[in-house]
């Protein structure tokens, strides 16, 4: 087990992508708090079942008061924060729109979620790191920001921000021991992404999708965590500020 007595904060942990990566840690020894705004009730059975440690943390990312009191209760549980794996973002809500009939509101959600919770789970966890002397902070961006995928100007803007927030972050980090990475997933086969559009349009994306990949079938969940598990790892201890594309080869960078 590479993480064997890890501390591992999972945002986004109830379902999809970030159930998937939850379930990846435990496999490899880490002991994980599952935070949603939704019930990670599911998630933590699963892990239990294999014989891990879990438990679960309502979560408001985008609330400091939420994601002060996730640091504070996985610091009571475990004692200390190895690994921040800010996996929460805002889609399955989401519709494919044009950039001028997006209201308002919606745009500040997206933001408040995707970009500023992660900023906020930073906040509240990298001053735990800083005093163990080492931590890893692995931060979930997307492939549409190489693509420049239309109608979904604000979920696609928010991680496009998330590639800048990266390598300014693990700058400012420098000397600390902390590493801070993204990964960007290409399309995922998701609860959350199968309701952006109508079956007929989704089906489009999805053959639009393999076409451009050089790996010739659907992404799943799984196919992130072999690089989510390097970069929690020791293995990554000499990589910091960087971005990895896990997308079967349909974009480049």
């Amino acid at each position: 087990m590479r993480l064997k007595d890890q501390v591992a904060i999972i945002t986004g942990a109830a379902r999809g992508i970030g159930q998937a990566f939850s379930l990846a840690l435990a496999r490899e020894g880490s002991k994980v708090i599952a935070a949603d705004v939704l019930p990670c009730t599911e998630t933590v059975n699963k892990i239990r079942e294999l014989g891990g440690e879990a438990i679960e943390v309502t979560t408001d990312v985008s609330k400091a008061r939420d994601t002060q009191l996730l640091a504070e209760n996985a610091v009571k549980q475990f004692g200390r924060i190895d690994i921040l794996v800010n996996n929460a973002a805002l889609i399955a809500a989401l519709k494919l729109t044009p950039f001028d009939q997006i209201s308002e509101e919606e745009w500040d959600q997206v933001m408040a979620v995707n970009i500023k919770g992660m900023w906020l789970c930073c906040k509240a966890v990298v001053p735990y790191m800083k005093q163990q002397g080492k931590g890893k902070v692995i931060n979930i961006s997307s492939d549409t920001i190489w693509l420049g995928v239309p109608m979904l100007l604000h979920y696609v803007s928010s991680k496009g921000a998330i590639f800048s927030f990266t390598r300014s972050l693990a700058r400012e980090l420098s000397g600390t021991n902390i590493n801070v990475n993204a990964i960007t997933p290409g399309f995922t086969q998701t609860d959350a992404t199968s309701g952006l559009a109508d079956s007929e349009t989704m089906g489009f994306i999805q053959a639009a999708t393999l076409n451009q990949q050089i790996i010739k079938r659907p992404e799943e969940p799984t196919d992130l965590t072999g690089t989510l598990i390097f970069l929690a790892s020791n293995e990554s201890d000499f990589i910091s500020g960087q971005t990895i594309n896990v997308n079967g080869g349909a974009t480049h960078h």
